[in-house]
């Protein structure tokens, strides 16, 4: 099973043009210790010839133009991308469908609280309706689903549930949805039994949760946030980390201090906004993940599993 990074950043990524934060501002402004970052994203295959695009975000077309396996051809219309799986809906994790329409042989994978979305509050399907014509396959935490022609090249797909909070655009006054709009995912290696967990957003770390991380060998987890009060010090919202949807990576029951009880060979942060000091590699932050073994994806980074 290969796995490539395509993307690390959470939310719109960076520099963004109206955000005055430390580290928009040094990129702005040239420096060669940071880099604009695509949005979020992975993209996997057991066979180095179907692909999976793991979300689609806004910068799905650039991320694609960097992987040259996911380049189109040689026929027609003929691409190696067969599917893409889905966290969740929010819009810089599904937006990029929009860019995908050509690829009318896709499988996209979801939850059906997801796919309901996907028609209704954030129409895409309605929208591409008449451009291509893509199979879903829903996801549910009590269901493997695999991937691949055979258990040599296989990946199996074991779904977790992180969040049943919707996206804003989804939010209604009277929304009492009980469904499942976010989770996280294990990639594995039918052929191995090596596994890949992969969550970019984590409030909590529930017993199901802890569970599948202890069955990983590699740890793709939330980093977003160094710290709880990072965008309420930079006067950005009233809203500390948890109250955004994520467990900060520093302090008491941080990301730091809830890896060090998971043996996993590798331990990497993604999804990672454009505030955190992390991404300066010479801060004491960054420092700080190394001592505990804690490595920060980039763009490009690929692991064998």
């Amino acid at each position: 099973m290969r796995i490539r990074v395509l993307g690390v950043a959470a939310g719109g990524g960076f520099p963004q043009w109206n955000c005055a934060c430390p580290n928009c501002r040094s990129v702005r402004d040239g420096d060669n210790a940071l880099k604009p970052m695509l949005q979020s994203s992975l993209v996997i295959s057991a066979n180095d010839n179907d692909w999976y695009l793991v979300n689609a975000g806004p910068d799905v077309s650039r991320q694609i133009e960097t992987f040259a396996a996911l380049h189109a051809g040689p026929g027609i219309r003929e691409t190696p991308l067969a599917g893409v799986i889905l966290t969740d809906a929010e819009l810089d994790h599904s937006i990029g469908l929009l860019s995908l329409r050509e690829g009318s042989q896709l499988t996209i994978y979801g939850t059906e609280t997801v796919k309901n979305c996907l028609h209704t509050s954030f129409p895409v399907f309605p929208m591409l309706k008449n451009y291509c014509s893509w199979e879903w396959q829903t996801l549910t935490p009590q269901r493997k689903v695999r991937i691949g022609e055979s258990s040599e090249s296989s990946i199996l797909i074991e779904t977790v549930l992180v969040s049943r909070k919707p996206p804003l655009y989804a939010k209604t006054a009277s929304d009492k949805t009980e469904g499942i709009w976010e989770v996280g995912f294990l990639f594995q290696n039918e052929w191995s039994g090596k596994c890949v967990a992969y969550f970019p957003t984590l409030d909590t770390i529930t017993p199901e949760i802890e569970s599948a991380l202890h069955k990983a060998d590699i740890l793709f987890v939330d980093g977003t946030f160094w710290s709880e009060d990072e965008l309420v010090s930079l006067g950005a919202t009233n809203r500390n980390a948890r109250d955004m949807g994520h467990l900060p990576i520093s302090g008491s029951s941080g990301i730091i201090e809830k890896l060090a009880s998971f043996s996993a060979e590798r331990k990497i942060l993604i999804h990672i906004n454009n505030s955190n000091p992390i991404l300066k590699k010479d801060s004491n932050e960054a420092k700080e993940l190394k001592q505990h073994g804690i490595e920060i994806a980039y763009e490009g980074m690929e692991l064998e599993v």
